[in-house]
């Protein structure tokens, strides 16, 4: 057996600004190791809690595919340096029985991490759809994203989201929820993957987060049917 066959590997997957960094930094509290990784981030208030190294690997990935995060390509292709550049991170984890890692882009490039962590455990989180859309056009000003374009944003990677849980169901999230039913869920999860749980002094999620409430507005029918079939698989 290979080493990653012996380790649990978690991996958090949703759309940026839907609170990727709160269920990693959730699970952190609970013991994952996430090695080395951002603690203090201007646009969230406790960490989003990335391995630079994996963010660096994701945006060159993405530039590989005529593509970046905003810009996300329709199909990935991974050649052998790709493949290669990852086993690196893995790596890195030698000796660890259970770590994990996040970064939104990883959503568009699970293929590639289950082909080589066998046994990669996912867990997901989405966020309402405008509420997404508001916060990006406050993190990123300078790109000026349209309404229209965030949603577009959206559905590419909760579509992907949604499609790698048809595959395999795993633990999933929704950011909207009260933060009583969330640490609920959240404990449980903790419990699954033998995680410490989570004193009320440890928890990383409170409604102070959500800064973006959802505003009131018509969705386009795809993302509104998508946002539906995301809330009755989370329950």
């Amino acid at each position: 057996m290979t080493e990653t066959e012996t380790q649990q590997v978690i991996c958090v997957i949703g759309m940026h600004r839907s609170g990727t960094s709160c269920l990693i930094g959730s699970l952190k509290y609970g013991g994952l190791e996430l090695g080395e990784h951002s603690t203090w981030n201007p646009h969230n208030q406790q960490g989003n809690h990335e391995n630079p190294e994996l963010v660096e690997f994701h945006q060159q990935l993405l530039a590989d595919n005529a593509g970046r995060w905003d810009r996300p390509p329709r199909h990935m292709r991974y050649r052998s340096t790709h493949r290669s550049a990852a086993q690196r991170i893995i790596d890195r984890f030698a000796g660890y029985r259970r770590w994990g890692f996040k970064d939104p882009r990883t959503t568009l490039a699970l293929p590639l991490w289950r082909s080589l962590i066998p046994g990669l455990q996912p867990v997901g989180i989405f966020r309402n759809p405008l509420a997404v859309v508001a916060s990006l056009q406050r993190r990123e000003p300078a790109r000026r994203i349209s309404t229209e374009q965030g949603l577009a944003l959206w559905h590419h990677y909760n579509h992907r989201l949604y499609r790698e849980y048809r595959r395999r169901s795993f633990p999933l999230f929704n950011f909207d929820w009260d933060e009583e039913h969330f640490h609920h869920r959240l404990n449980a999860v903790h419990q699954d993957f033998e995680l410490q749980p989570l004193s009320p002094g440890q928890r990383f999620y409170n409604v102070d987060l959500r800064h973006f409430p959802a505003e009131p507005g018509t969705l386009p029918w795809r993302v509104r049917r998508l946002y539906r079939k995301l809330q009755a698989l989370a329950g």
